[in-house]
Order: C-alpha cells, then structure tokens, then sequence
C-alpha cells in the first residue's frame, strides 16, 4: 500500500499544516521589507560573506556529488574529483579516473573525515556525476548522473538508470566502521534500475509519497565539444511500491514542455507554501541556442498534490543562472523566500572598471561566477539584488556545483536545509554564522582554458567555507 510506503521510507506522518502550532497564520503576505524589496530601486540591506575555514582533517576535494546531512554529519556519494570537464581533448574530458569512486563522511562538529570505496556491486551507479539527489528525513534518495558502463571503459559513455534509498544513520555507521557493518541492503534499502531515472544534470524533490525528477539529460557516449544529450522536457513523477521483498517503481507520469523544461544544470529552490509543504522554482539552467542560459523562473505547483504545474515569469534573472550552492531562506511560510545564490556561473558578471553588471566576459559568454545574487520571490513574481561593491565579492571563483549546509540551530522545522530568518533576527542582524560552503568547482579566472590572460585552470575545490548572514533594514532606502 502507498500509505504504507509513505510513512515507512518518507516518514510524511500527518500532511503538511496538520499539527497544532506547525504553520503560522496563511493568510500572511509579504513583510513590509520584502514588499519595499519586491518594489524596486531598493538598496540591498542583505550580504553573504564566505570565509575560508582553518581545518586540521582531510576534506575531500570533489565537485557534482549527492549529499546529505544528519547530526552534524555531511555525507557525500559520487562526483568528480577535477574541476571543469573542459570542451577540449587535451587533457580529454571524462576520464574514468576522475570519478569520485570513494563514500564519505564529514564530521563538521568534531573535525573529522572518513572515506570508503564505492562497493564493487553498485561501483558505476554510485560513483556518478551529477545525480539528482534530495534528503527526505533519515533518507537520502539518489538516482541517474553521467557514469561508465563498464569496467573496461577509459571514459564516461552512459547515464545511470540506477535509483537508491540511502538510509542515511546506517551508511554514516558503514563508512565509520571502514566498510564492515551494517550489511548493505540495510545501507542501501532501495536499489532499482528503470530507465525512467536516466537524466544527469537535473534535480529531485519529494512530496507526499511521490518524487519528483525535474529537468536533466539522458546524456549517452563519450563527451566532446558541441555535444549534448536527450533532453527529458519534462517534470517526471513516480512511487515507490514494495512487492515482496523487492522495490519498484510505479505511477510514473511526465509533464513536457520542450522549451521551458528544456534545461539542465538549473538551481531548483524549494519554496514552503502556506500549508507548510513544498513547490519550487526552476532558477536559469543552460544552455539555450546561442550557448547562453536561461533567464525566466518556472513556477512549479501542486508537487504535494501530486498534480505538478509550470507557470512562467518575464523577470530576467542576471547573474549565478548554473547549479551553485544556494541559500534557501524564509520568514513565515507562504509569505514569500528568498535565496542566496552563491557563485556558478553567470549570464553576467561584475566589471570592476565600470562598476556595472556586463554580459559574458569579454565576449566570452557564461562566466565563472565571484558574485552572491539574492532572489526574492511569491512564486508570482521575483525580484533581484546582487551583491557588489561596497559589499564584499567572493573570495574567489567558486559556488558552481558546490553546497551549502545549515547550521542546524538556524534551520527550519522540518527542512534542514532551509534558513529560518526569524531565527537569525533573534539572534543578531550582522554578521551571523549560518553553515557552510563546501565543494563545486574552483576557477583561476572568470573564463578558464586558454585565454589572453594565459591559462586559466579550474580544480576540484579543496576548501571549507564558513558562511556568514547580515542584514540591516534599518537601511534600507532609494538608490535615486
């Protein structure tokens, strides 16, 4: 039975607004802050600093992976261990022995690391890059990313059809014991293959018993310049039913829209409705036509439901459209959300010399991103604030394919990844500790590869960043 199903491997318990004093008043609507943001010709009262961390452990250096977090502990599955694949054939890109083929556990409380090897019976669906992953509770689901068939195979060539349940305290006690217990059909409670989750580059959420796999690519051969897979168009749903022992998935339906689902790469925000479940907004994503991204939000409602509906936004997002860490933030659900989108790579980027946001960078269109862009949205409407000077830039290239994780005393009920902003204010309004930054890609320079400036190289971001919040609405007034 779905019912069954829904509270043994998504623990959903009673819907979303059900329990006495979960939900605050729906009928709330933007703050007074907010609705002066959503105006317009505002100065920004909001910033987001990144400051390198001084660690005494190993930290992994891999962009592009799953993750998850429970008590302190991030765990990472698959990725790559390199930076930027490059379009070039020197080195070619895709190599097998870039694949992260290692399971880790990061231990932020205590400062402490530790790795397995990927098991051999699951070693190409696991040590992919990127899958689509989301955390449910004690559960990380995990499917699809750019993988190889075979041993034998010196490249990349195929998408997994692979979908895993993660229980997420067994595979943090697995990998601490070095691999020896518990056994691994307890760590890895669900594991199917069904070409239905064949995407790479797309993303997962799940509501109300049903996932749900949103945009991405069937990406099949090896990689080179110009290339580009099948394109699934579409917003995917399945669940999960359990014959027997085994685990299948069924219900599977597809919403298609072969140009506003046309995307992979994109930063999907989650956003907590008025009854406390979650839809989510499509953030830029690439590439279109003229190897630009994709500028326009896509709404998605009706995710708990299970009736998912796209509606469109004419707001021209400027900066940080590719997968980067992001800062999901809110105030009462509901009433509005903001997101800090920290680096990637962008439509445009910051001209020291002008003081202005410009296309590309000399030309060179999607650069590198060193800038942090919040976005404030009702699911009606978005509004954009980018950070530059006075307020401080990154401190490098970075963000593109990396995370953030919340510290869990800022984090929202029910969503550990999600900022509660009424939490910071009760705390203080400047300068507040609120997670980390870690992973993704590390560029030299807004544009890597060979370039007047020499040659600019991108790697595997081997740092930790402490992420600090402030804001201060007592400034907030007109730039005229």
């Amino acid at each position: 039975m779905l019912v069954t199903i829904c509270m043994v491997v998504f623990g959903c318990g009673n819907p979303p607004g059900k329990e006495k004093g979960e939900i605050k008043d729906s009928s709330y609507e933007f703050s007074a802050q907010v609705k002066q943001l959503l105006q317009g010709n505002t100065y920004n009262p909001f910033s987001v600093s990144v400051i390198p961390e001084k660690i005494n452990f190993y930290l992994p250096a891999v962009q592009s992976f799953a993750r998850a977090t429970f008590n302190g502990n991030l765990i990472i599955i698959g990725g790559e261990v390199v930076g930027y694949h490059g379009t070039a054939n020197n080195p070619r890109p895709f190599l097998s022995s870039v694949a992260n083929d290692s399971m880790f556990v990061i231990d932020l409380v205590n400062g402490k690391s530790y790795g397995v090897p990927v098991p051999a019976q699951y070693w190409n669906a696991l040590s992919v890059t990127n899958p689509q992953s989301f955390q449910v509770n004690r559960s990380l689901f995990l499917c699809g990313g750019y993988t190889l068939s075979d041993s034998s195979q010196k490249r990349f060539n195929t998408t997994s059809n692979s979908f895993f349940q993660v229980d997420i305290p067994a595979f943090i006690n697995y990998v601490k014991s070095g691999g020896r217990t518990p056994a691994l059909n307890q760590v890895f409670p669900i594991a199917i293959k069904n070409d239905f989750v064949r995407v790479a580059g797309g993303e997962l959420i799940a509501q109300n018993s049903r996932l749900y796999l949103i945009g991405g690519q069937d990406f099949e051969g090896t990689y080179s310049a110009g290339s580009t897979g099948n394109y699934t168009n579409a917003i995917r749903s399945f669940q999960l039913k359990k014959n027997g022992p085994n685990w299948s998935l069924v219900n599977l339906n597809s919403l298609v829209d072969s140009v506003n689902l046309h995307r992979r790469d994109f930063n999907l925000a989650p956003y907590i409705t008025a009854n406390g479940s979650l839809d989510a907004i499509l953030f830029g994503g690439v590439f279109t036509r003229n190897n630009q991204s994709y500028n326009n939000p896509v709404y998605i409602k009706g995710l708990w439901d299970g009736k998912p509906a796209i509606s469109l936004d004419t707001f021209q997002q400027a900066c940080n459209q590719y997968s980067c860490a992001n800062i999901p933030m809110y105030i009462t659900p509901g009433s509005g959300m903001m997101y800090a989108l920290i680096g990637g790579i962008s439509y445009k980027e910051y001209d020291p010399k002008t003081g202005k946001l410009v296309i590309g960078d000399k030309g060179v269109p999607m650069p590198f991103s060193n800038l942090v862009d919040f976005l404030v949205s009702d699911m009606k409407r978005s509004f954009e604030l980018v950070q530059t000077p006075p307020r401080s830039l990154l401190p490098a290239y970075i963000g593109s394919n990396a995370t953030f994780i919340a510290l869990s005393k800022y984090a929202s009920q029910g969503y550990n990844d999600i900022v509660d902003l009424g939490k910071i204010s009760a705390d203080s309004l400047a300068g507040v500790k609120i997670g980390y930054l870690y992973g993704g890609i590390l560029s030299n320079g807004p544009t890597s590869g060979t370039t007047p400036e020499g040659n600019i190289k991108t790697y595997a971001n081997p740092t930790l960043y402490s992420v600090y919040f402030s804001y201060s609405l007592n400034k907030m007034k007109d730039n005229q």
